[in-house]
């Protein structure tokens, strides 16, 4: 294997841009301007991850582990902020369980005495 200078490079420019996505992996991405570097950073990385070769990376459980971050992240990155601390704290609280109705009393019903029906008496 022949070691190039510029799959080297590619390499490099991945783990830095790693270190990078994973402080914003890390922080809030509430603010509109941090999402957008992220999102142009998550491109980037994108783009590198597919240049990269995986033999100067470590293993191919290195490249598969740095396409699981892409996903992770860009999930991350894609969802939408929430508009403030209180309504995230909101969302976060345990609802409590709703009240169980009382049964209703059962009422025994007492079965019906039939008479015995008695045979007439023939003539």
């Amino acid at each position: 294997m022949k070691l190039s200078k510029n799959d080297l490079t590619v390499v490099q420019n991945l783990y830095l841009l790693q270190v990078d996505l994973l402080k914003f992996l890390e922080s809030d991405l509430n603010d509109p301007e941090e999402r957008k570097q992220a999102r142009k950073q998550m491109k980037e990385f994108a783009d590198l991850l597919k240049k990269a070769d995986w033999r100067y990376m470590g293993g191919e459980d290195v490249l598969d582990s740095m396409q699981q971050m892409q996903g992770v992240i860009a999930e991350k990155i894609n969802r939408k902020p929430a508009t403030s601390s209180v309504r995230r704290i909101a969302s976060t609280k345990p609802k409590a369980a709703p009240k169980k109705k009382a049964a209703k009393p059962v009422r025994k019903v007492a079965a019906k005495k039939t008479a015995k029906k008695v045979p007439k008496k023939k003539k």
